[in-house]
């Protein structure tokens, strides 16, 4: 993911016209390189979402059972948990059963792999801002506030 160079959310919304509807939803980045979790939070934040992070798969689960997120975007490959045992996991929960959980992995054939765990849709990495933004509203819109 290239990093986002503006520091000012105001000018960021305004790049490619992108406006979130859903600005005041609550993402959780789980995500084990540093690099990655902060260019990732830097975009949402950025656009107007509140970002949680979490470094792997345990601390992803801790953290969206206590925040209830609305939406969780959840790297494959991640130390102690990975994010496929992490999403089966919070399906298993009343309180993030419904949560969309965006996969997000640079691994070859892993769309069907996330599905079978129980995400809700997939984006490949290197993310493509546009791309991912794009999905995360579409789920948003559809998520109950």
């Amino acid at each position: 993911m290239k990093p986002v160079a503006s520091e000012d959310a105001s000018t960021m919304q305004s790049v490619n016209g992108y406006e979130p509807l859903t600005a005041s939803a609550t993402i959780l980045i789980a995500e084990d390189h540093h690099d990655s979790r902060d260019a990732l939070r830097t975009l949402l934040e950025a656009v107007g979402y509140k970002a949680l992070v979490a470094a792997n798969g345990r601390e992803a689960v801790a953290l969206a059972l206590v925040e209830a997120p609305d939406l969780i975007l959840m790297d494959v490959m991640m130390p102690e948990m990975d994010g496929l045992e992490a999403t089966r996991v919070l399906r298993q929960h009343a309180a993030t059963k419904s949560t969309p959980i965006i996969a997000v992995t640079a691994m070859e054939g892993a769309w069907s792999r996330t599905l079978e765990a129980g995400a809700s849709d997939f984006v490949r990495k290197p993310v493509d801002a546009s791309i991912l933004l794009a999905k995360v509203e579409s789920w948003l819109s559809q998520t109950p506030t």
